[in-house]
């Protein structure tokens, strides 16, 4: 809209202020605070990033040590403070082989379902893994064999399947231990494991 004159601007904008203003502070008080609360989840995240990875860093050193116990509560405190990183995860993965080292393997399978339960793309897998060669350990079979067939990364697969053959042939399940064997075989696309090697050779696979 034309204005004649500059009084009249002035008097519409006062009138629109008046109309319009309070919705227009609001919004800006809402923007700014947004921003500022942005800003401050960021600087929260890469604080609490930093904090995890000190501790991280405490427990490698502590898994050259004796000091189990040292090593166990800097793991738990990181699971209790910072569950959703990943240096939770790989604090606690170091942990579970250690134990393993101990041959304490049912207190190795629970480091490595807790793993597994965080649901991290990055070491789900992993921990699927070696969870599924300790319960062979502890002879349980039944168990090793759903925990490797909900790997879904296909560069475990090779590795999955030989666990799973491992386990079907402490059940005595030879002819489909053999089959498994050699999708195992296929999966590792020619890639050499001395174990798998000497499976198929034990159970006259050829080809």
């Amino acid at each position: 809209m034309a204005y004649e004159t500059e009084e009249q601007q002035v008097e519409a904008i006062k009138q629109f202020w008046k109309e319009n203003g309070t919705s227009i502070i609001l919004g800006a008080v809402i923007g700014f605070g947004a921003l500022f609360g942005w800003n401050y989840y960021q600087d929260h995240k890469e604080s609490q990033s930093a904090k995890a990875s000190m501790v991280y860093s405490e427990v490698l050193s502590l898994s050259d040590t004796a000091d189990a116990t040292a090593l166990a509560n800097k793991v738990n405190g990181l699971k209790t403070d910072h569950a959703a990183s990943s240096y939770a995860s790989l604090a606690v993965l170091t942990l579970a082989e250690q134990l393993v080292n101990d041959n304490k393997f049912a207190e190795a399978a629970e480091q490595l379902k807790w793993v597994v339960d965080q649901s991290n793309d990055t070491f789900e897998s992993i921990a699927q893994l070696r969870l599924a060669r300790v319960q062979l350990q502890l002879e349980q079979f039944s168990d090793a064999v759903a925990t490797v067939e909900a790997i879904d990364e296909q560069a475990y697969q090779a590795n999955a399947l030989l666990v799973k053959a491992e386990a079907l042939l402490a059940q005595g399940e030879t002819e489909q231990a053999k089959s498994v064997l050699i999708e195992a075989r296929d999966a590792g696309e020619g890639a050499v494991n001395p174990l798998l090697q000497m499976r198929l050779s034990q159970l006259g696979i050829d080809k």
